[in-house]
C-alpha cells in the first residue's frame, strides 16, 4: 500500500519546479507569445464581427456584433473559393513531389556508395544559397515553352524539387545506423522498399518536418503565382488576397476575414506539426 501510495510522490517530485531565477525569462517568453499571438487574434475577431466592433468595445467585442457577412463579402468580391481550392491543389502537389524527390536525393546521397557523392551534395547545399529572383527568368521560359502558364501546374512544376528538404532529410538518414540498411538489404529489400519501409518510418519527425515546411513553403508563395498566371481563378490565394486589399470597395472588416481565412490552414498546420518541427529541426540539422 505504501509503495503504490509512493508513486504519485515520485512522479509529482519529478515535475519540474518553478524557481523565482526563471520568472524574467516566463515572462519575456509570455510577453513574445502575446506579441505574436496578437495579430493572429485581431485578424479573426475583426473578421468575424461588424466593422469597428473591436474598435469601439477593447479586446472582446460583444456577441451581439457576431456576423459571417464579411466572410460573404470576402467570397463575393473576387473568386476567392476558386483561389482557395487552387492553393490546396498546389500545396498537396508542390509537397508531394517535394517529398518524393528529397527522400529519393537523400537516400541516394547516403546510403549507396558511389563516385561524385561528394561533389552532388555540395551543390545541392550551393543551391541554398541561390536568390529565388535569380531564378524567375529561366522558369518562366522554361514553363512558357511547356505550354503550361496561367495553369496550376505551371505554378508546380519549378518546386517539384528543393534545396532546403534535401537537405533536412539527408541530415535525417545520416544519422541512422548504416547496419539498418545492411540488413534490409540482406533481407532482400530494393532501394524503394528500403526507403519506405525502413528509412522514412524511422526518421518520422524529420520526414514531418519537411512534409510541413514544404507545405507552408507552398502555401505562402506570391511572386512566382502572380507572375506566372493571368486569369483570377488560376491564382492562389495569397495572390487573391492582395487583389482584395487593393480593392478600394471592399471593407476592411472583409479584408481581414479574407485574411483569416488565408491564416487558417497555417495556424493549423503549425499546431498541429508543432512537436515534429522541433524535434525534427533539431535532429535533422544538429546531427
Amino acid at each position: 500500500m505504501s509503495a503504490v501510495g509512493s508513486i504519485p510522490r515520485a512522479a509529482r517530485s519529478r515535475r519540474p519546479r518553478l524557481r523565482a531565477a526563471d520568472l524574467p525569462r516566463l515572462l519575456v517568453l509570455v510577453l513574445l507569445a502575446v506579441l505574436i499571438a496578437f495579430p493572429v487574434y485581431l485578424t479573426f475577431v475583426s473578421g468575424f464581427f461588424r466593422t469597428g466592433s473591436f474598435v469601439r468595445s477593447g479586446l472582446f467585442p460583444p456577441l451581439g456584433d457576431f456576423t459571417l457577412d464579411n466572410f460573404v463579402a470576402a467570397l463575393t468580391a473576387i473568386p476567392l473559393g476558386q483561389q482557395y481550392l487552387t492553393s490546396i491543389v498546389v500545396m498537396v502537389l508542390q509537397t508531394l513531389g517535394q517529398l518524393i524527390t528529397s527522400a529519393l536525393a537523400a537516400y541516394a546521397l547516403v546510403f549507396p556508395k558511389w563516385r561524385g557523392r561528394g561533389i552532388a551534395y555540395a551543390l545541392v547545399i550551393a543551391t541554398l544559397a541561390i536568390p529565388g529572383e535569380s531564378l524567375v527568368v529561366p522558369n518562366y521560359q522554361l514553363v512558357s515553352s511547356m505550354g503550361l502558364r496561367d495553369t496550376v501546374f505551371g505554378i508546380i512544376i519549378p518546386y517539384l524539387a528543393f534545396g532546403y528538404p534535401i537537405f533536412l532529410l539527408r541530415q535525417a538518414f545520416a544519422s541512422l545506423p548504416r547496419e539498418i540498411w545492411e540488413a534490409s538489404r540482406l533481407d532482400g529489400c530494393g532501394d524503394l522498399r528500403t526507403l519506405l519501409l525502413v528509412v522514412m518510418p524511422a526518421c518520422r519527425s524529420q520526414v514531418t518536418t519537411a512534409i510541413m515546411w514544404s507545405a507552408l513553403f507552398a502555401w505562402n508563395g506570391f511572386f512566382w503565382p502572380l507572375l506566372i498566371t493571368d486569369s483570377p481563378v488560376n491564382r492562389t490565394v495569397q495572390v487573391g488576397l492582395s487583389q482584395l486589399v487593393s480593392s478600394e470597395s471592399t471593407a476592411p472588416a472583409a479584408i481581414f476575414a479574407g485574411t483569416a481565412l488565408v491564416l487558417l490552414p497555417t495556424v493549423i498546420l503549425v499546431i498541429v506539426s508543432q512537436r515534429f518541427l522541433l524535434s525534427g529541426m533539431s535532429r535533422g540539422v544538429l546531427r
